[in-house]
């Protein structure tokens, strides 16, 4: 009967042993998985709440790269509005320079023609100056030449009263000897 009894003693403690293992397993499994659940939900937690500060991070990057960007291409337009200003005025610049230019060429043109003009006045007025003083000094011996020619007419004339009344006397001489 021990034999009996062993056969069915032994399982039995076996299966209280088991039971008790089972037991203590069951209730350690349980908390274990909850402790292995919760701290997966924390990891995925903690995971999604770092994904979303480094969300927040990449927009704030994003938005300060964009108004980077947008102050960039304000810049840039700026910058080629400025030079694009810049290159009209100086073909303006340019353009009036041109005609600041011909405009003095044209002055000198002018200018230059007057002067030769003047010149050439000048030098005609010297002629006319040169001949004046000649003509003045040929009138000048014209008029001794003259003044000594009514002079020595003078004497003629008067030499020819004379001999005109010298003339006249010997007529009368001879007209009053004939009679």
């Amino acid at each position: 009967m021990i034999k009996s009894k062993i056969y069915w003693v032994v399982p039995i403690i076996a299966i209280a042993v088991f039971f008790a293992y089972y037991w203590n397993f069951s209730k350690e499994y349980d908390a274990k998985q909850a402790k292995i659940v919760a701290a997966e939900r924390q990891r995925r937690l903690d995971k999604l709440q770092v994904e979303a500060v480094m969300r927040e991070a990449a927009i704030k990057d994003a938005i300060e790269a964009q108004k980077q960007r947008k102050q960039e291409r304000i810049d840039r337009e700026a910058k080629d509005r400025k030079m694009k200003d810049d290159k009209e005025n100086a073909i303006l610049a340019r353009d009036k320079a041109d005609q600041e230019s011909q405009r003095l060429e044209r002055q000198v043109d002018k200018l230059t023609k007057d002067v030769k003009e003047a010149k050439d006045e000048l030098t005609k007025l010297e002629a006319e100056k040169k001949e004046a003083i000649e003509q003045g000094a040929f009138l000048q011996t014209f008029v001794v030449k003259a003044n000594e020619n009514v002079a020595r007419l003078d004497d003629v004339v008067k030499k020819i009263e004379v001999a005109d009344a010298a003339a006249a006397k010997a007529a009368a001489l001879a007209a009053a000897e004939k009679k």
